[in-house]
This record gives structure tokens, sequence and C-alpha cells, in this order.
């Protein structure tokens, strides 16, 4: 009788033991994936952050660029001599027979109707 109360008693304490040891294993093991995944992240954050400095750094001697030919390109023509009266050329434009004809049927519709 005492032989198996005696080992009740060892069991009770080796099933309270693993149960511990399995939490604190646990535990660790949570702790452990929790610092992988946050390492991870930022070396990621650390990596985007190195690619958009690389982005900037190219980037920004066009920026320059354009901001110069901005500057240059102040007027929206280029200056142009004057000419007199009689020096200027005329153009005479005139719309083709189809056009007429067109404007001219879409006029009798119009006043037809």
């Amino acid at each position: 009788m005492v032989s198996k109360a005696l080992l009740r008693l060892v069991s009770a304490i080796n099933r309270r033991r693993m149960k511990l040891l399995l939490g604190i294993a646990l535990l660790a093991y949570v702790a452990s994936v929790w610092g992988n995944f946050v390492n991870m992240r930022s070396i990621q954050e650390n990596g985007e952050m190195k690619i958009e400095r690389k982005i900037e750094e190219i980037v920004e001697p066009l920026r320059e660029k354009i901001r110069d030919l901005e500057k240059s390109f102040t007027q929206k023509y280029p200056p142009v001599k004057f000419l007199s009266e009689k020096d200027r050329k005329r153009i005479l434009t005139t719309s083709s027979r189809a056009e007429r004809e067109t404007w001219s049927i879409g006029l009798a519709t119009r006043t037809s109707s």
C-alpha cells in the first residue's frame, strides 16, 4: 500500500513537472518565432528604405534638370520680328467641295424640319 501511494505521489509530481516543462518549452518557442518575425520585418523595412534612398538619388538629378528646363522656357513663343502690313503673308483657307455639300445639306435639313 505504501508503495502504491508513493508511486502515485511520484507520478503526480512527474506529471506536474512535465506540464511545467512543456509550458516553458511552448513559451520559448513562441518567443523565438516572435523574435524572428520582428527581426525579419525590420530587415525588410531597412531594405525598402535602402531602395527608396537609391531611387531618390537617381531621381533628384532628373528633377533638377526639369527645373532648369522650366526656368529656361519662361517665354511661351520665341521672339518674332515685326513685319509691316505689306510684308506680312496672307493665308487663304477654303473648304473642300465635300465640306460645302455637307454643310449645305445640314442647313437644308434644319430649315425643312
